[in-house]
């Protein structure tokens, strides 16, 4: 079978003219090729640009959570990533949880690959100084607490005399991630950090603040500490406790009724007065004796007279005295006690900083029952330690949100998915219809081929029974000089049926014969003449039978090759 095919194609393709023959290789080529590319570009997603002007160190951390999470992606240069159309969104969101991309900013890479020929003193010293700012940022951008920074220098330039010379300043501008405050004693880092990496720069000359523009350093006071307002650190403070007050009840918010489904606000007040409190504190009940004294004095006279006190008694003139008998006794008892009554006395330093109020408001989306309002307020209560004695507050009500912008935008995104998928069918439908296209111009061409490499066969001899037939028609018919009738081009028959044919011819004209011998020798007019008739119509018939090989010949020569191939394998038989 594949021997008859293959002869068939190399007939076919001997018949075609050399520019048919190169347009056939060629798009058999043509269909090799761009079958199997074109199904790689039906199944090649398009890709868009995800982050572009990215620094080295952020596109190498974004490229290894992509890798993490298998999100394919194109680097088209080292600041470009691009990613599948319908999973740029995704991606972004993914790296912002990451804190990705941390900065875009330039070093000292800024002179890589950079000539220095051509570029005038100014153009290098901005460089320069660009190059400068941008590795501050990096390294104060590696604090943990610092989201993103910016730091700007102006170096002025250098005067002849030192009293004329102007100062370097720096201002750094920060942004504090969630839930962090930066200390004075962090503050301070950053200034001294900033003033040792420039030149002729001092640390009372670089300003801190940060995002919400408060400000966080502005110099150096006498003392030599960095001096920041008083009022400022104490709302800073204050801030960083309501966010963590609010990032504990969102947490809990979000667990319980889903993303974006409630917003929490809450505001801190703090006691910022320092006291020092002394108090003495009584026990009336609990008495001690501290001291006691007794006392006893008694006294005793005996039967002695006396003169009468005076000035008398003492005169040189004697004067009369009385005498007497009677006894004299004294007596005298004292007790002194002293008692002590318990006494407790404390000092007691009041720190400033004290929680004096805290207030929680609480919005819902589009909830109506009573008790799971009553059982939300309850775990923000908790959640905030709300102190009612103290004078907190919490209120939680229901509102129904507007989500007009986000609809609006998830309409926007499913629009945009929906075209990109009916752009994906119809790549793919077009894939599609190209290799039927190609495939239908293919088999057209096989059919072509086997059609042209067909054998058209032609009738060399009818039957056996119907020659037989036809040769007594023609012994009856007087008009044997007519030429007869050619049936031999009415049909095709099979690639065995010539030679049969012949045999069976062969096999008749000597039966025919030998009746003519066996006939009536007495009719010789009529022997005679069907003789003559005889040898007429066998000539007729071999001119006929030449005529017929030599034109199928002409016209079909691979016929008659396979007509010789069959005497031939006959004969071997």
């Amino acid at each position: 079978m594949f021997s008859t095919l293959q002869q068939q194609f190399l007939d076919f393709w001997k018949k075609q003219s050399l520019s048919r023959q190169i347009t056939y290789v060629t798009l058999i080529l043509a269909v090799l090729i761009l079958s199997p590319v074109l199904v790689n570009w039906a199944n090649t997603p398009s890709y868009s640009s995800a982050y572009t002007g990215l620094s080295e160190t952020d596109a190498a951390q974004i490229v290894q959570k992509l890798d993490e999470n298998s999100i394919p992606y194109q680097l088209k240069d080292s600041g470009t990533i691009q990613v599948p159309s319908d999973q740029v969104y995704t991606t972004r969101l993914l790296m912002a949880r990451e804190g990705l991309p941390k900065s875009s900013t330039v070093g000292y890479e800024l002179f890589s690959g950079t000539s220095m020929l051509g570029m005038t003193e100014f153009s290098q010293k901005i460089n320069y100084q660009r190059a400068i700012e941008g590795e501050l940022e990096r390294t104060i951008g590696s604090l943990e607490a610092v989201q993103s920074v910016r730091v700007h220098l102006v170096t002025p330039e250098k005067a002849l005399l030192s009293s004329t010379q102007a100062l370097s300043t720096a201002s750094v501008t920060i942004q504090v991630n969630l839930g962090y405050t930066l200390d004075a004693s962090q503050v301070r880092a950053i200034t001294h950090l900033v003033a040792s990496s420039v030149e002729g720069l001092k640390s009372e000359n670089v300003v801190v603040v940060d995002s919400e523009g408060n400000m966080l350093a502005d110099g150096i006071s006498p003392d030599g500490e960095t001096s920041m307002s008083p009022k400022d650190d104490q709302r800073a403070a204050e801030l960083a406790y309501a966010d963590e007050v609010k990032t504990r009840v969102q947490s809990i918010l979000d667990k319980i009724l889903g993303p974006n489904r409630a917003i929490v606000q809450a505001t801190v007040e703090m006691d910022w007065t320092q006291r020092e409190v002394t108090s003495n504190l009584y026990a009336p009940t609990e008495i001690a004796l501290r001291s006691s004294q007794i006392i006893n004095e008694s006294s005793t006279s005996g039967g002695t007279t006396g003169g009468v006190p005076g000035a008398a008694s003492n005169l040189p003139t004697p004067v009369a005295t009385t005498t007497g008998s009677d006894a004299s006794s004294y007596s005298r008892n004292e007790e002194t006690l002293n008692y002590e009554v318990s006494q407790t006395q404390s000092h007691e330093v009041i720190a400033p900083g004290k929680i004096s109020r805290l207030s929680v408001s609480v919005s819902v989306d589009s909830i109506t029952d009573a008790d799971q309002l009553a059982s939300i307020k309850s775990a923000v209560e908790v959640a905030a330690g709300i102190d009612i004695d103290r004078g907190d507050q919490i209120v939680v009500e229901s509102f129904a949100f507007d989500r007009t912008a986000i609809d609006a935008l998830n309409a926007e995104l499913a629009k945009q998915t929906q075209q990109e998928l009916y752009l994906q069918i119809a790549y793919a439908v077009a894939a599609s219809l190209a290799m039927l296209g190609m495939l239908f111009i293919a088999l057209r061409y096989i059919n072509n081929l086997r059609n042209a490499s067909k054998e058209s066969w032609k009738t060399v001899m009818l039957p056996v029974s119907q020659m037989a037939a036809l040769a007594d028609s023609q012994q009856s018919s007087p008009a044997l000089e007519q030429e007869p009738a050619n049936p031999l081009l009415q049909s095709t028959p099979p690639s065995g049926a010539l030679p049969s044919a012949l045999a069976a011819i062969s096999a008749q004209a000597a039966a025919m014969k030998a009746e003519a011998e066996a006939a009536d020798a007495q009719i010789e007019d009529v022997v005679v003449q069907v003789a003559s008739r005889r040898e007429m119509a066998s000539a007729s018939e071999d001119e006929q039978n030449a005529r017929i090989i030599a034109r199928l010949t002409e016209e079909n020569p691979a016929t008659v090759a396979d007509i010789i191939q069959i005497w031939l394998n006959e004969g071997k038989k």
